[in-house]
Order: C-alpha cells, then structure tokens, then sequence
C-alpha cells in the first residue's frame, strides 16, 4: 500500500503569555520524554465517507500558573491535523499496526514543530523548539 501525507491544518491555537509559561517553552526542548509525553497526544481518525484517508489530530497542552498572580495562568494549545492518503481502502489489518500510531505521526509530528517554531518567532518571542518524540516508545500509549 502507497501512503502519502496530502497535508496539514492547524485547527487551534491558543496562548496566553505569562513568565512560566515563556519559561517552560524555552526550556520545552530540554524536557524529559516522559513529561513531555503528558502534554502531546495525538488521535488516528478514519472519515467514514473517505475509506482511502484518514487523519492524524495532534493536541499539544501546556499550562503553567503564575505563582505571583493567583488568576493569571499561562498556556500553549494547538490542535494540529495532518491528513494522510492511501492508494487502497484502509482495513482493519492496516488499522492495528503500527504506521498509523508510529510511522504517519512520526512523519507528520516535524511539520507540528516547524509550526510551533515559527509561530512564537513570527510572534516576536524567542525560538521554540519542541523536543523529538519516540513514537515507537509510547506507541502503547496511543494504541486504542
């Protein structure tokens, strides 16, 4: 089966600038798989009406309260969709393995951080550079 990434959508982004949470992005790419790993997940969608597509929904959420002001909290959201395509009707034997939990996310997670770079540098913030993902590691994780 030939499988292609067709392309991709934010469909959210949300943030709220506090000093924790700029502390927290500067120090993203330094974070511990397994911490980071609680704020990215990712679903595998498969559209009923497109039986050759299916989606890979990335949600990366990071919040960090400001300890000096009780109702500020800073935040990071983005909701990243990746849309895949197959030259064949996906079944259920493609659905169980491994590419749509391993391979298409580790194929499509690059354009999420290219993204997130690019949005805080065009948003006149220093660089952000989210860490690399073992997708084979926490495949486990994401299987459903």
């Amino acid at each position: 089966m030939n499988i292609r990434l067709v392309g991709y959508r934010v469909m959210n982004t949300v943030f709220n600038a506090s000093i924790p949470i700029l502390d927290t992005l500067s120090n993203i790419s330094n974070m511990e798989m397994n911490e980071y790993s609680n704020s990215m997940n990712f679903d595998v969608v498969y559209p009923e009406h497109r039986p050759k597509d299916f989606f890979v929904l990335f949600n990366i959420n990071l919040m960090e309260k400001d300890k000096m002001e009780e109702d500020s909290e800073g935040l990071f959201s983005i909701k990243f969709l990746s849309h895949f395509e197959c030259d064949q009707d996906i079944d259920d034997k493609f659905k169980k393995s491994d590419f749509p939990i391993v391979n298409a996310p580790a194929i499509a997670y690059p354009f999420v951080r290219a993204f997130v770079n690019n949005y805080f540098i065009n948003a006149g913030y220093e660089p952000v550079l989210l860490p690399t993902y073992n997708f084979v590691k926490f495949k486990d994780k994401h299987r459903k």
